[in-house]
């Protein structure tokens, strides 16, 4: 239409921006949707306003790209969408019609939200902050009830938050989306999401849940206060590493978000909000000038001690029960050597004493002369306690403490290996220490965090931390054509 050049994968022309799917208006989906106009692009697919002529309502609908709807996986993700978003209502979550498939093209019709995404609303620059605080409120609630339905969005992002005329957000697209008990990775093992809102956990491969939704749902927030996202980097690879390591821009932020990013952006998980309904809470709060105070972690640590705590509680309990019920220590019974017999005495006066550990046990009255001495055993030895060094000047001298035997040298930590493959290849260096070219055998490295970097006369140098842990290897995979940037 315009001459530009154009790769056949392209939905949409990079200089005038006209659909080249072939869903030109007037064009029928299904026998039943009559295209009036492209919207815009969705994660896998294009948006057209089209006229359901079922409902007698103009409907949005979401139609699979070609070069993204085969295969299995493609397949499994469509499914899923469907089914998924069915199971939430709420008003900020964006209600799904209907789905299916005509030929090889497969489309979803849901709700026409008349109004715009917040990435389109950050054109004309950063929002106030009460407007942040509105939106990032109502999108949390929505967010609250996709958690509540047991399912993680994993792509929340400002092109999948519409706001419409009245100012009400929308949650959209559930294309990646997965129940919370399912395999977070695709069938290739990729982490799936955008590489600017993913969180640390994602960036690593790692299931996600309620929780990275959070995090994703903080660099929104981030993003709409600031223009920006926190971490942008040349590459996605360069990106995810900035989520893993560098520490979140928070003073950028207007002071009322603060506390709410400070929390929303956590690297450890388990320091974020739990869920989409904590984090409107917080942000409730900060609407009202509040700050609700984090809550009490339970960490493994503390499992570990209260797990000793009762242990040890239990343990003495059985030891006093054993001292309490113990038997009176035996009474050792030896003759006396033989006496001078006794001056005359009354009866009462030839019976030995009971011993107050023997008072249950009578004592029978015996002759003096074959009458045994009754004795009772010696008691355990007490240790000797440690003599306290008394004030010069007294008179008396210190007794030494004896010298402690010296504690075992700590026995050195295991070491740990990185595995380096890189495509084409390249030369590696660890903690500045060149250490060869690929392919190479296992490094051993000790347990740590370590800096790797990779050169390539084609690429610019791709640097990146790894942390080794003792006993494990670590693979570090690079394909330079896709993870690296090439010299100009």
């Amino acid at each position: 239409m315009c001459g530009d050049e154009r790769d056949e994968a392209w939905h949409e022309c990079g200089a005038c921006g006209a659909d080249l799917t072939g869903l030109a208006p007037g064009a029928v989906v299904a026998d039943r949707y009559e295209i009036r106009a492209y919207l815009g692009q969705g994660g896998m697919g294009s948006v057209y306003r089209a006229f359901d002529r079922v409902l007698d309502e103009e409907v949005a609908l979401k139609v699979q790209r070609a070069d993204s709807g085969r295969g299995p996986e493609a397949e499994r993700r469509f499914r899923s969408e469907v089914k998924l978003a069915r199971q939430v209502s709420h008003p900020n979550v964006c209600r799904l019609h209907d789905g299916g498939q005509e030929g090889t093209r497969r489309w979803i019709s849901m709700e026409l939200v008349p109004g715009e995404t917040l990435a389109a609303r950050l054109q004309s620059g950063p929002l106030p902050v009460e407007e942040v605080l509105s939106l990032g409120l109502q999108a949390a609630e929505g967010l609250a009830a996709v958690h509540r339905a047991g399912i993680v969005h994993r792509d929340l992002k400002t092109l999948n938050l519409m706001a419409d005329e009245s100012g009400r957000v929308r949650l959209m697209d559930f294309g990646i989306a997965r129940p919370a008990t399912a395999a977070e990775t695709g069938a290739s093992g990729y982490a799936l999401g955008s590489p600017e809102y993913m969180s640390p956990e994602q960036a690593r491969g790692r299931p996600a849940d309620a929780r990275s939704d959070v995090y994703s749902l903080g660099v929104v927030l981030f993003e709409l206060a600031t223009g920006r996202v926190p971490f942008r980097a040349d590459t996605p690879v360069a990106t995810l590493l900035q989520h893993l390591e560098a520490p979140p821009p928070i003073e950028a932020a207007p002071a009322a978000l603060r506390p709410v990013l400070a929390r929303a952006l956590a690297k450890d998980a388990r320091r974020r909000y739990a869920d989409g309904d904590e984090m409107a809470a917080a942000l409730r709060a900060a609407a009202e000038g509040r700050i609700l105070p984090a809550p009490p972690r339970r960490t493994r640590f503390s499992r570990v001690a209260l797990v000793l705590a009762v242990a040890i509680a239990g343990g003495s309990a059985a030891w006093l029960f054993r001292t309490v019920t113990r038997p009176p220590p035996e009474l050792s019974v030896s003759p006396s050597p033989p006496e001078t017999p006794p001056p005359l005495a009354s009866p009462e006066a030839s019976v030995a004493a009971p011993s107050p550990l023997s008072r249950s046990t009578p004592v029978r009255s015996t002759p003096a002369a074959a009458r045994p001495t009754v004795t009772p055993a010696p008691p355990p030895p007490e240790a000797a306690p440690t003599p306290t060094p008394e004030p010069a000047g007294l008179g008396s001298a210190a007794v030494p403490r004896a010298a402690e035997p010296p504690a075992p040298a700590p026995a050195p930590p295991a070491d740990g290996w990185l595995l380096v493959v890189v495509r084409p290849w390249a030369d590696v260096s660890v903690d500045g220490v060149p250490r060869g070219q690929t392919p190479l055998a296992r490094l051993p490295l000790p347990p740590g965090p370590h800096a790797v970097l990779l050169t390539h006369p084609d690429y610019l140098p791709w640097p990146r931390r790894v942390t080794i842990e003792a006993g494990r290897t670590l693979r570090l995979s690079v394909d330079l054509a896709t993870d690296g940037v090439r010299r100009r």
